[in-house]
């Protein structure tokens, strides 16, 4: 006799009634026939009935059969006579709902417990009070999240944890960074008008610090001396005892042009690669959600930081 397995979809618990009908020795279309005939108040003490219709099997009719809730399987159970398999039947069926109950409890308790790790720099990165930011600075991490934000609030995607290649904690910030630097010593056109566009000149700009390399000591880039160097804090999960990091802060008058670069260089041309590489899972939400969308949704977000997202995803367009 097959066991009464509980459907868990969501907060919902279910029974499928083609497995309740032969637990209580009666035909499944006998079991329809009293579901219709109690339809009413079952309905109304219940909540609806949750009818379906399955796969048809070789030339065979679809099979109608019904998801009962807890409530609504106990009620149909009353109404046949007490036989020794139907109180194992009743029995049975308490006890796998309450089975049922108690793991969705168990993973509602995980899911409560479990800070996402983009959730925990949020309220750990700028948290440092002996070597915080300054006030007329900025740092990649601020400008980054409002990105990130926006993929959250409008789409429902979520940075995840880690890299499922590697096991590696996302820290797209550093990516940014470093690739935001390259740019402003980049010697090519799109580069050199950025900058004059943006900072009145089109001298490269040079924030790399002194370093001992191979070759010998590196002094430092021309404009090392603008940069303010802040205490970043990130989680004990990626950084265990060094949570402590120091990172780069810039003058608000490069916040123009860094922007600029992450709207029309990192997020059309880079973001999406870096997260193929580490939540392709995650693309594939973004590019599904995203072409679902109506067309006046994509209009709006067009002129929106997503909006530079959608560039590089054409399917979405």
């Amino acid at each position: 006799m097959a066991d009464l397995e509980i459907i868990v979809e969501g907060d919902a618990l279910y029974i499928d009634s083609r497995l309740v009908a032969p637990r209580l020795g009666i035909e499944h279309e006998s079991f329809l026939r009293t579901l219709d005939n109690y339809k009413t108040q079952i309905e109304q003490g219940f909540g609806f009935l949750r009818f379906e219709i399955g796969e048809i099997v070789g030339r065979g009719r679809p099979t109608r059969f019904a998801y009962l809730n807890e409530d609504q399987a106990t009620f149909v159970m009353t109404l046949s006579r007490n036989s020794p398999e139907v109180v194992q039947c009743k029995l049975d069926l308490v006890q796998a709902f309450s089975r049922a109950k108690q793991l969705l409890r168990s993973r509602q308790e995980e899911t409560v417990k479990h800070v996402p790790y983009w959730y925990e720099r949020l309220r750990l990165a700028l948290s440092d009070t002996e070597l915080p930011l300054q006030s007329g600075y900025f740092c990649i991490y601020q400008e980054m999240m409002r990105f990130f934000a926006e993929l959250e609030g409008r789409l429902g995607y979520i940075v995840p944890d880690r890299n499922p290649a590697d096991g590696r904690f996302l820290v797209p910030d550093i990516s940014i960074g470093r690739k935001f630097n390259e740019f402003l010593r980049d010697e090519g056109e799109d580069a050199c008008l950025a900058r004059q566009r943006f900072l009145a000149s089109t001298m490269v700009v040079d924030f790399r610090q002194p370093v001992m390399k191979n070759s010998g000591w590196f002094p430092g880039g021309s404009h090392y001396q603008e940069i303010q160097i802040y205490n970043h804090v990130y989680p004990a999960a990626s950084h265990g005892q060094y949570q402590v990091q120091q990172a780069n802060s810039y003058p608000t008058e490069y916040q123009s042009i860094f922007q600029y670069y992450l709207q029309e260089y990192w997020i059309p041309e880079i973001c999406l690669p870096y997260l193929k590489k580490r939540d392709p899972e995650g693309v594939r939400y973004l590019t599904s959600t995203i072409s679902q969308l109506p067309p006046s949704a994509k209009t709006v977000l067009s002129g929106t930081l997503l909006g530079k997202l959608m560039q590089a995803l054409p399917l979405a367009r």
